[in-house]
């Protein structure tokens, strides 16, 4: 799932993950709320749970780190790992600080890059 507030990053990560087999769909979310909205319809079983979710930090509406919070709380999420790999146009020590605070997987500085994604990709899904 791709969470960014600018269609530019969209269509960027859209194809960077479909160059990955085990990735069968990307859905979009414009904000944080938008992407909870997907969570809880896939919990509810009307879609796939996404397994890697790229994030970013300052959105409209529910910034990254607002959104990582709700996610922690939910529960049918519980059991099941979703990577977080947030990505801000900043490198604000503070902002790196609350996101390892937080639990979010990874945090890279933007622009969306194919050798991060491939980083986290082999890291999280080959064996």
């Amino acid at each position: 799932m791709v969470v960014d507030d600018d269609d530019l990053v969209h269509l960027m990560s859209k194809r960077i993950l479909s160059m990955y087999a085990c990735v069968s769909n990307v859905y979009s979310a414009y904000n944080g709320q938008e992407a909870l909205d997907i969570l809880h319809q896939g919990c509810e079983g009307a879609m796939n749970l996404p397994a890697v979710v790229l994030l970013d930090l300052h959105m409209p509406i529910m910034n990254g780190f607002q959104f990582f919070s709700e996610v922690k709380e939910m529960e049918c999420l519980k059991d099941s790992k979703l990577v977080t790999i947030m990505f801000s146009s900043t490198l604000d020590p503070a902002d790196i600080e609350q996101a390892q605070s937080l639990g979010i997987d990874y945090f890279f500085s933007k622009p969306i890059l194919l050798e991060k994604i491939e980083s986290v990709f082999r890291k999280e899904f080959t064996s």
